[in-house]
């Protein structure tokens, strides 16, 4: 058995077995291909250019591979670094020989290597991931209203089309400004905003409105696509992305919304977090929810991550015990040391920490999908130490993240 990063050579065989995994028809003759590769062979699956991809191969015959996304993230206020683990496949012929547990090893490795302190995926198994130190750490809250719910809010006097050659720069400035405090969101390039906005509407329904406010200063941006008979036999508006800088940006394409009767009969939105939209529109009581698991995160590399987290007002300390059977790397005690506003992590063995937890709840931690408050209820978690001091070091924050891989 052999484990390593695969060539661009074989890159047609991964693509082929992502095409048996994920049930896709591709307009590509893919055994022509392997008897013939192209001299340029582009990314298929798993995402972003360049994203290393890491396979097993028994015989010189690709049986299981995994991709790393490389992304840069907002965490704390910071910007890291984030491998983003997609395509995960493995040959029907070769499943039930922990492959992937294989895989992992050197994957984690070139993560921390790459300066990658988080990993995130999305799971087909909750559980199965566990095993690998990845943790529930984000839910998405979808509604579905209708869109006469919106007629009250006056149709916006600069809501315009976003054009071929447009710039992004407008959506991009709103984007960091309405990001700015969400922890998981992606830092953005313009590889990422030509493929969210340079798309023709008109082929695949989806569509892209940039808002200006009175004085010609954009405040909103709506990217959105027609979902035909999407919800009980209506028409939906599904929301793409919906970012804002003002709340008149918001009411603007709301507004814009309320003139979408003839057209659709409901919108769908995954409202982000911080927006309590029961509280805005007429009839709460029209909203309905559903609240559904997304994604999972991972700490590669723990001592960073903590040594990112709030600090508490004046000075103090805390030791927090970290338990990581995967990649003992990360487990150990770690003293985190505070003052003026300036925090440190680092290892520290001590008989009574403030807080034993094991490398999956401080993932929802450190995320800020749970508080330290939360994490007591967790049943790998003990928490000695005090509990509003703790809150302030591992908060709950506002979580964005619309990227899939």
């Amino acid at each position: 058995m052999e484990i390593r990063r695969i060539t661009p050579e074989e890159r047609i065989q991964y693509d082929a077995i992502c095409q048996i995994c994920f049930l896709d028809i591709r307009r590509r003759d893919i055994r022509e291909e392997l008897r013939n590769p192209p001299e340029e062979q582009k990314p298929d699956y798993g995402g972003r250019k360049g994203a290393p991809v890491f396979a097993a191969f028994e015989n010189g015959k690709m049986l299981s591979a995994l991709t790393i996304n490389p992304y840069v993230i907002r965490m704390n206020g910071h910007e890291v670094k984030m491998g983003g683990i997609g395509a995960v496949v493995t040959l029907p012929e070769a499943r039930g020989q922990g492959l992937i547990k294989k895989i992992n090893k050197p994957v984690f490795e070139a993560m921390r290597e790459e300066g990658q302190v988080y990993s995130f995926l999305y799971p087909f198994s909750f559980a199965y991931y566990r095993m690998f130190g990845y943790e529930h750490c984000y839910a998405r809250k979808n509604a579905v209203i209708p869109i006469d719910e919106f007629k009250k809010f006056p149709y916006p006097e600069r809501f315009i089309p976003h054009g071929p050659d447009d710039s992004h720069e407008p959506f991009a400035r709103i984007y960091r400004e309405f990001t700015r405090d969400k922890n998981l969101a992606v830092v953005r390039d313009e590889s990422n905003w030509k493929w969210m906005l340079d798309r023709d509407p008109y082929m695949k329904r989806q569509f892209t409105y940039l808002n200006h406010d009175k004085n010609g200063t954009p405040n909103a941006y709506l990217l959105y696509e027609a979902d035909v008979k999407g919800h009980d036999g209506e028409n939906a508006l599904k929301i793409r992305e919906l970012c804002w800088t003002s709340p008149e940006g918001l009411h603007a394409v709301f507004g814009f919304f309320g003139k979408m009767g003839s057209e659709y009969g409901v919108v769908k939105w995954n409202v982000p977090y911080g927006l309590n939209i029961q509280a805005i529109l007429p009839d709460a009581y029209s909203v309905d929810w559903t609240v559904n698991a997304a994604g999972m995160n991972r700490i590669v590399d723990v001592p960073a991550v903590l040594a990112m987290q709030p600090a508490p007002a004046g000075s103090g300390r805390a030791h927090i015990k970290v338990n990581d059977d995967f990649w003992p790397d990360n487990s150990g005690t770690y003293r985190l040391e505070w003052e003026s506003g300036n925090l440190s992590a680092k290892r520290e063995n001590v008989t009574d920490p403030d807080m034993e937890t094991n490398v999956t709840t401080l993932a929802q931690l450190t995320t800020g999908y749970i508080n330290a408050a939360e994490a007591r209820y967790r049943s790998d978690t003990v928490i000695r130490g005090d509990i509003n001091t703790l809150n302030v070091l591992f908060p709950k924050k506002d979580l964005y993240l619309l990227e899939g891989f």
